[in-house]
């Protein structure tokens, strides 16, 4: 099944023509991950407080697309972001209680981790050629 879900995602032509329906799957995929967040929300409502608040899920999504471009879509890379974003969300928390700091300074450390992130893809990836003044490309 990850394998058809792989196929699918990088070429659907190709896993057409290997016989998988990628339209179903793409469906089957939506509703699994629909369900793991479901669950993943029952869990975060009925967890310490045991009743929903009015802040319950704020900033789940960016912390989300943190995770998942700091573990570079792998599994085990999303495991290791996700604990080091939640050692931030902790120490965040404690720093707050200890030193005072406010809860932005938190955010602008886990936006500023994502910014550098991308920095630096975008520097390995593409080479910055500087031309003179004179010169046309």
């Amino acid at each position: 099944m990850g394998f058809h879900i792989r196929l699918t995602g990088e070429s659907p032509k190709a896993a057409k023509f290997a016989g998988v329906n990628p339209k179903r799957l793409v469906v089957y995929c939506l509703g699994f991950s629909g369900a793991l967040a479901g669950l993943a929300g029952m869990f975060e409502v009925s967890g310490p407080s045991g009743q929903i608040s009015i802040d319950f899920n704020v900033g789940y999504g960016f912390t989300a697309i943190i995770v998942a471009f700091l573990g570079r879509l792998h599994p085990i890379g999303i495991l290791l972001a996700g604990l080091l974003m939640a050692l931030t969300y902790i120490g965040g928390e404690i720093a707050q209680s200890s030193l005072g700091l406010p809860s932005a300074a938190i955010q602008a450390f886990q936006g500023m981790l994502l910014f550098f992130l991308l920095a630096l893809d975008m520097l390995t990836n593409f080479k910055l050629k500087l031309a003179s003044a004179g010169s046309h490309p």
